[in-house]
Parts: C-alpha cells; structure tokens; sequence
C-alpha cells in the first residue's frame, strides 16, 4: 500500500473514532491538510428549496473571526445569489444522494461577490461539494478554500479531493448529527469558529464577567482547567483579551 493512502486510512479512522467529541475537528482539518493545502473550510446546510441557510463550520485557519464574519454575510442572503451553489443544488437533487463536486477560481466570479468573499479574505479559488443528508433530506454546501499566497490546486490534490468526497461529506454530515445533540444557541458561533462544547462554554461565562474562580466553581472543574481552556479558545479565535472575546460575540 502506497504511503499516502495508508496515512489518509489512519487518519479517516481518527476521524471516525473522534466522532461527536471536541478531539473531531482537529483530527479533521489534518486529514484535510493531508489532501490539500486548505487555508478556509465553509459548511453550509440549506432547505432543499433553498429557502433557508445556516452555517455550520466556518473555520479560518489564520483569522477564526474572519471566518465567522464571512459567513455570517454569506447567509444573510448572498448565499441565493451564488451560481455554484445553484447548479450544484440541481445536479445533486437529480442524483438523489451522490454527492457532486466542482472547482471554482476566483477570477470566474462576478465582481462584488469576488470582492466580498474572496479578496477580502485572501483567497483565490475552492473546491466545493454539494450532498444531501439522507436523514433531513436537507442540503450541505462544502467548500474548501485556497489562500491567495498559494499557486492553485494541483492535478494531484484535486484528484485526491475528488476522490475522497464521499469520505468529506460522510464524515462531516455525521459529526453535524452529533454535534446538534450537545449545540446551544449561545455557543453556536463559537462552536462554529472549532471551539469544543467546553471553550465556548467558558468563553461564554468569561463574556458574563465571571471570574476563572467562579466558573471553576460552577462548572465543577479546576480553576486551572478553566485558564487551560480559555487559552486554548482565545489562540483558536485569534484574540488575546476579554474585551475582543466581547466584541466578537456581540458580532457573531
């Protein structure tokens, strides 16, 4: 067996084996970063008429915010004006549960759109794939970005993207699944940005001025451990201080 098939198989079956816990989406964006350099992941999921959007991963790999402000616009309605995401959505309601996929370049992009998702970003093409949730019936719109610093996907990674769809989305669309069990509202933008259920959950308590003592006491843990996380999900949001944990929540 080829080398780099034996490390994608060991690191499918991490993923698979972090299923529903906070240990997924590391183990995740390392296998992803085994296939291709990815600088942004997107996971959307959408009502099969396109009626609704919800974001359901925005992970930036430099700027965690940036990718929460991004798709907190992407679904406040450009998401219907997204041709991609309209010609994957057909071609995958007509292939009942395939999924579908296709590479798309910036610079194919009208103008604003461009401006808005891309530039801004630093990014300059994605690999996109489009599935439909056996259980729901709803749609999930999977996109993974390359940085503008970087040369474009390769023959190579887009093959082995291609290849590994059904792995992505399966993997992806179950963990959602579970995740939906422990979400609160509250939590959901941080959950969003990678944090696990217990960093959002202090980042949320420490944005309601409860002191690393008092949380430790309410959540029944070490004070340690509340330091422990809390330094863990401010590097993960790319902040520093209490007072950027409380803008950002209050722009989420």
């Amino acid at each position: 067996m080829p080398a780099e098939l034996n490390i994608f198989y060991l690191s499918t079956a991490s993923c698979i084996e972090a299923l529903g816990s906070e240990r997924f989406y590391p183990r995740f964006f390392q296998l992803m970063r085994g296939l291709a350099r990815i600088e942004q992941t997107m996971v959307f999921e959408l009502k099969p008429d396109g009626s609704e959007a919800v974001c359901r991963l925005a992970h930036n790999q430099r700027h965690p915010h940036l990718g929460l402000k991004l798709a907190s616009l992407y679904v406040d309605g450009p998401y219907q004006e997204d041709a991609l995401l309209q010609e994957l959505a057909k071609k995958v309601l007509l292939n009942g549960f395939q999924p579908v996929c296709q590479l798309i370049l910036h610079k194919s992009l009208p103008a604003v759109y461009r401006q808005r998702f891309f530039n801004n970003a630093d990014l300059n093409s994605k690999f996109a794939i489009m599935v439909q949730d056996e259980v729901s019936g709803n749609l999930f719109y999977i996109n993974f970005y390359r940085a503008a610093s970087e040369q474009a996907f390769s023959v190579t990674e887009l093959e082995q993207l291609s290849q590994s769809v059904p792995i992505i989305s399966a993997l992806l669309i179950r963990q959602l699944r579970r995740q939906e069990k422990t979400i609160t509202r509250n939590n959901n933008g941080l959950l969003l940005a990678g944090l696990s259920e217990r960093e959002a959950q202090i980042c949320r308590l420490i944005a309601n001025a409860l002191t690393s003592k008092a949380i430790a006491r309410q959540l029944n843990i070490a004070e340690t451990s509340v330091i422990t996380y809390r330094r863990r999900a401010y590097q993960k949001l790319g902040i520093n201080r209490k007072s950027e944990l409380v803008t950002l929540l209050q722009t989420a």
